[in-house]
């Protein structure tokens, strides 16, 4: 019994100081991988976003536009200028968010690793940062009120209660989709970042 406890002790030492030292700190240049990784990934999510919607406000403003011009018809013309005038609100709402595809910065690329790790992590979290603050209050606001207003236009003034509702209720919807499928890959790579700095 006590030649095997002799024998365990020299592992039963090795374990605990396995355990109790410290791991080994990142290398710079494979946080830097990871952060030019993280920046990669938010940037394609960001751009397929962007450029999803806003194609799909244009695509739909240009042929509300062109319905609406050459129609004969008032009540179908009233319709699609409506529509038309939502949509292209929602192209320039695009143009305006803080939330669009950023240059490439690949001329960091020559600068020392240290200033790279900085400004690619400051990159990350001005991304979150804005990330989060797409989709709060004032968004919601806009939304609401571009909805309210065609409807009310052709309700009030066009007395098209039926188009009224539906486009109200449409473009309410839409727009609410939109905001909430704002990407935030960068969020959540920032969230990853702090949770392992609190460890």
């Amino acid at each position: 019994m006590t030649a095997q406890r002799a024998t365990a002790l020299p592992l039963v030492l090795l374990t605990a100081f396995a355990f109790a030292a410290p791991a080994r700190a990142e290398e710079p240049s494979d946080r830097l991988a990871r952060l030019h990784s993280a920046l990669d990934a938010d940037e394609s999510a960001v751009r397929l976003w962007w450029y999803g919607w806003a194609g799909l406000f244009a695509a739909s403003g240009g042929v509300q536009t062109g319905l609406g011009a050459f129609s004969s018809d008032p009540a179908f013309r009233a319709d699609q200028l409506v529509g038309a005038t939502t949509s292209w609100l929602g192209v320039a709402g695009m143009a305006l968010t803080p939330v669009k595809p950023q240059q490439r910065w690949e001329s960091l690329l020559d600068a020392p690793v240290e200033l790279q790790l900085r400004l690619a992590e400051a990159e990350l979290r001005d991304r979150a940062h804005r990330e989060r603050h797409v989709g709060g209050w004032l968004d919601h606001t806009l939304c609401a009120v571009v909805a309210l207003g065609a409807g009310a236009y052709l309700g009030l003034h066009e007395k098209r209660v039926s188009s009224a509702v539906m486009i109200g209720v449409t473009d309410l919807v839409i727009g609410e989709i939109e905001l909430w499928t704002v990407p935030h890959t960068a969020v959540h790579a920032v969230e990853a970042l702090d949770a392992e700095s609190q460890r």
